[in-house]
């Protein structure tokens, strides 16, 4: 059985048993892949993208060749076959000839599928709305424009009490005052918000491929208009962010709720714009949240599962690993100021295990005590 564990949408799609998962199920793969899902539940998103990539596949629209044009493509693959195979006695090359054009009308075949998924693909991708377009779209509102042009950060205030750290070579677009039901500004470029708490009325950072919407936390986005991705990283609070011209952009915009890709401290959103992918990873070096600035890490024949349970707490991470298994192997250690990667790298020395960031998530594993 596949390792599905690192498996991306596109490597389950192209998997036979969780292919027939999706279009045949039957006892053995609904039992596997529930149980599987259960288990590794923080896998979900990549597994529903998997499962809609397979159904696009198979709903892709068939292209119909005419007779003429099948004879053609079959009487050039045949003069093809004859030309290689001069010296082939007569029942080898019909044998050849019959095998071959099955092999070619595969790969017709396939290349018909790859160009038609190409072709939904492609019908996915929505064009950006740029900086300029969407401030000169706000004609009803009185927008006031900070540019940056310098090599330092610039403190900008907004009406509504929330301040921005401009960076460098950005430009910040928002109201005089903000009315209505939810306050919105413009970014091109990068910038660090305290927006102030207001649960009434969400705050929303537009760019010119994603959105971010908060109720009032602390954040920084970079969304330089030469960059190939859009980052969002999250200080305190929690954010919820989306591609600007997605299907639930208008219901984002109508609610106050933090709904679909929400990132809590210590996380950060990639956006992708090649591919328009949409990542949640942990931050290279987690910090301590303002709770723990206290904690102390020092265990005398711990369980394990005590220690990940005091890491999870301290640091806003959540660790996923086999308790029946690991969690009362005991530790003895004592740690003082290491980072949250080095503390978990020395942990697992100790045990004989071995971690991984995967989806924002750290994924402890190993054999156990012995």
């Amino acid at each position: 059985m596949p390792d599905y564990l690192h498996f991306v949408a596109e490597d389950f799609a192209q998997d036979d048993f969780f292919v027939r998962w999706v279009l045949l199920p039957d006892a053995e793969t609904e039992t596997f892949w529930q149980n599987w899902l259960s288990t590794y539940a923080f896998r979900r998103d990549e597994v529903e993208a998997a499962r809609h990539l397979v159904l696009a596949l198979h709903q892709l629209p068939q292209v119909r060749l005419a007779a003429g044009e099948k004879m053609a493509l079959k009487q050039r693959i045949f003069d093809e076959i004859e030309a290689q195979e001069q010296t082939a006695q007569a029942p080898v090359v019909r044998t050849l000839r019959r095998a071959t054009w099955q092999w070619a009308a595969a790969v017709l075949l396939l290349g018909l599928l790859v160009g038609g998924w190409q072709l939904w693909q492609a019908r996915q991708i929505k064009p950006a709305i740029s900086y300029l377009a969407q401030v000169k779209a706000q004609t009803a509102d009185s927008l006031r424009e900070v540019a940056n042009n310098t090599n330092d950060t610039h403190l900008v205030a907004l009406p509504d009490g929330s301040t921005v750290l401009l960076r460098p070579r950005s430009r910040l677009a928002f109201p005089t005052r903000f009315e209505g039901l939810s306050r919105t500004v413009y970014l091109d470029g990068a910038a660090f918000f305290e927006v102030a708490k207001n649960p009434s009325r969400p705050f929303f950072v537009n760019t010119a491929h994603l959105v971010t919407k908060v109720l009032g936390t602390s954040f920084e986005v970079q969304a330089r208009s030469a960059a190939p991705r859009v980052v969002v990283t999250v200080k305190t609070g929690r954010v919820s962010v989306y591609p600007q011209n997605s299907e639930g952009a208008l219901a984002q915009s109508r609610t106050r709720k933090l709904e679909g890709f929400v990132l809590v401290p210590n996380q950060q959103a990639t956006y992708r714009l090649a591919d328009q992918k949409l990542l949640r990873t942990l931050l290279p070096q987690p910090s301590l949240q303002a709770v723990a600035n206290r904690a102390v890490f020092e265990y005398i024949e711990t369980p394990l599962s005590e220690v990940f349970t005091q890491l999870e707490q301290a640091y806003g991470v959540h660790i996923v690993y086999d308790e029946a298994v690991l969690g009362n192997c005991p530790l003895t250690a004592s740690f003082t100021d290491e980072p949250l990667f080095e503390k978990l790298g020395l942990i697992c020395k100790a045990v004989q295990a071995n971690y991984e960031v995967l989806d924002a998530q750290i994924v402890v594993t190993g054999a156990g005590c012995k």
